[in-house]
């Protein structure tokens, strides 16, 4: 029993209900419409445990996202087959059937659907349920109320390649499907040896996914996955884009936004071609920044040295001279400060100011009035500790002038739509505040 058995209450609603519609009982159009909707989330988050959705990585792909993918697979010509090895309860392989025609009859639809749809999830509970909701979605394409008789309405007839079935595991064979895999893969951070490609440190569940599909997949074949936007954009991921640049050739990104109102991380779309054959040749990066903001050819990084702080606060003994401490929950949120009140012992790098912190949390821009970043000015004639939370910029020419420069700059809306598209994460690196545009 897994800690998603209460689901199974969701899909003995969704057995119910199919059975209600092939016998024949009337008005139930609204509650079919709602099975292959967002229903089948909002049960997930009332009868599944938030520490097993967190565990597992069960977040159901909502409604608008489920629509991108759906006009991005009809805006192509139709795959033979569609896998989707993470599957939950089917959203994904219900934007497939989206992209997929129609039989003469019911009948057919559901065989012909039945061998181009697979997909794999470890609880029972939501194959179950993707079982059903794909029966359903093929009853409302074919105008169930018109229909004079049904199949059998058990799913255990059709859908059987939706399976119980660990994803991850059956993705290590290689080159195994021809077709199309769709992945919102667990967002979790996992250790696994099947990372060794790119890191031996704990990694994404979603790279992992990622990486494992574009290797299970044939030549020729393509992949659409959602992921989080720290795998496009951090600076500790560059190496797995390396490797999946070497599978597969990227199509498109789209930057979506945040997952939904319920899961606080943003995702961006990548679509594929799977080309391990494609002539060598540098692959360009996982971001385009140059539509949001003028074109410079200088940037912070020509002016000013960045890094992050060096205090490990809770971890770094407190020894040698004491010093001026800045800490992001002591800084103002943005304008000047001569010296910090805070002190501590510290026994490695300190800076000299004038220099400027930026807090490494940022969250992207909601609104064209507000500015994603902002600094904060440290003045004073005392060298000062730092905390690992905060990114230094220090002033190459050691001027108070380049530093009040700089504020200009991190706080222009030209900057947020820059970050915006190169960074979605919520904790900035040194490398996207680097390539920041110096637009004066």
């Amino acid at each position: 029993m897994t800690g998603a058995h209460s689901y199974g209450e969701y899909t003995t609603h969704l057995r119910e209900l199919t059975a209600d519609v092939t016998s024949g009982r009337p008005d139930l159009h609204h509650r079919l419409l709602a099975s292959v909707d967002g229903e089948a989330s909002e049960q997930l988050r009332r009868l599944v445990p938030l520490d097993y959705r967190r565990q597992v990585g069960a977040f159901f792909t909502p409604a608008p996202l489920k629509q991108r993918v759906s006009d991005l697979l009809k805006s192509r010509a139709t795959s033979e087959r569609y896998l989707d090895p993470t599957c939950g309860s089917g959203d994904l392989l219900l934007a497939a059937s989206h992209a997929l025609p129609i039989r003469e009859s019911l009948k057919a639809t559901l065989e012909e659907w039945t061998y181009r749809l697979h997909g794999w999830d470890i609880n029972s509970e939501f194959v179950e349920a993707a079982r059903h909701r794909l029966f359903i979605a093929a009853l409302l394409r074919h105008g169930y109320q018109r229909l004079n008789k049904f199949p059998v309405a058990d799913t255990s007839t059709y859908f059987t390649n939706v399976v119980v079935r660990d994803g991850l595991e059956a993705l290590k064979e290689r080159e195994a499907f021809t077709g199309h895999i769709v992945l919102n893969p667990p967002f979790n951070v996992v250790s696994s040896p099947l990372s060794r490609p790119w890191t031996a440190r704990p990694t994404s569940a979603a790279a992992l996914f990622t990486y494992q599909a574009a290797n299970h997949l044939a030549d020729g074949s393509y992949l659409t996955a959602i992921l989080p936007d720290v795998l496009r954009s951090g600076s500790r991921y560059s190496s797995w884009r390396t490797q999946v640049d070497s599978i597969l050739r990227r199509s498109s990104l789209d930057t979506y936004g945040q997952f939904d109102e319920h899961a606080d991380v943003d995702v961006f779309l990548l679509d594929a071609k799977i080309a391990r054959q494609k002539p060598l040749e540098i692959s360009s990066e996982w971001w385009e920044t140059t539509g949001h903001a003028e074109i410079s050819s200088q940037s912070v990084n020509d002016f000013f040295s960045v890094r992050v702080g060096t205090v490990v606060d809770n971890r770094d003994p407190l020894d040698g001279p004491e010093y001026p401490f800045a800490r992001a929950r002591d800084l103002p949120a943005s304008g000047e400060i001569s010296t910090p009140a805070r002190r501590r012992r510290f026994s490695r790098r300190v800076f000299e100011p004038p220099f400027v912190l930026v807090r490494r949390t940022s969250r992207p821009s909601t609104s064209q009035h507000q500015s994603r970043l902002s600094g904060v000015l440290v003045t004073g004639e005392r060298a000062v500790a730092v905390d690992n939370h905060l990114i230094v910029a220090s002033p190459r020419d050691g001027s108070l002038k380049s530093c009040q420069t700089l504020l200009e700059v991190l706080s222009s809306r030209s900057t947020s739509d820059w970050l915006d598209n190169r960074i979605r994460c919520r904790h900035l690196t040194v490398g996207a505040v680097r390539e920041i545009p110096w637009l004066v």
